[in-house]
């Protein structure tokens, strides 16, 4: 195997947790074109190199089953955004990728019962959302523009999957069982 480049750049930015895609180059493209090569590099270091279907890379957790106490807020900060968006009627994904957000201007303290779901994850205030996305831009989901303004990257769709997922398993009705017969 010969050398493969940016390999101590790429280790180091995957195992602290951070997600590759087309906005970190020149890794992203180093790891787009040797994936089989990097991922067989890691993996005798006990780390699985994922690939995800959108074209991200990331690091398998070590332990799944364990929930970091940031994701039920960027949890929650999420599906704020996807009730939002369709609430005014929005395609979800065009919603939170074809544009960039003003920290100040999130949807987030417009309504009460959104601020009563942040409050559940002790968000209080803009401080609060901006600690969340701090968080975000550390592993590769948004990506600062300038200023208070922000825009989402390509691995946020980790969580937006599984937030449209479960925004589709809710709003499809409950089977109504078929009356006995006497």
């Amino acid at each position: 195997m010969s050398e493969l480049p940016h390999l101590s750049q790429i280790f180091d930015r995957l195992k602290r947790g951070c997600h590759l895609g087309p906005d970190d180059e020149p890794h992203y493209s180093a790891l787009l074109s040797r994936y089989a090569e990097y991922a067989a590099y890691f993996a005798p270091l006990g780390l699985n190199l994922l690939r995800h279907e959108r074209e991200f890379f990331y690091f398998e957790p070590d332990n799944p089953d364990s929930v970091p106490d940031t994701l039920p807020r960027i949890a929650v900060f999420s599906y704020i955004l996807v009730d939002h968006a369709a609430n005014q009627g929005r395609p979800v994904e065009e919603f939170i990728f074809a544009r960039n957000f003003i920290l100040s201007a999130l949807p987030h303290f417009s309504l009460d019962r959104y601020s009563a779901l942040l409050r559940q994850v002790e968000v209080h205030d803009m401080k609060g959302l901006e600690n969340i996305l701090r968080h975000m831009e550390r592993i590769g989901w948004v990506r600062w523009v300038a200023g208070d303004e922000f825009r989402f990257l390509r691995p946020f769709h980790r969580v937006l999957s599984k937030c449209l997922e479960l925004a589709e398993t809710a709003a499809q009705p409950a089977a109504t069982p078929e009356p006995k017969a006497p």
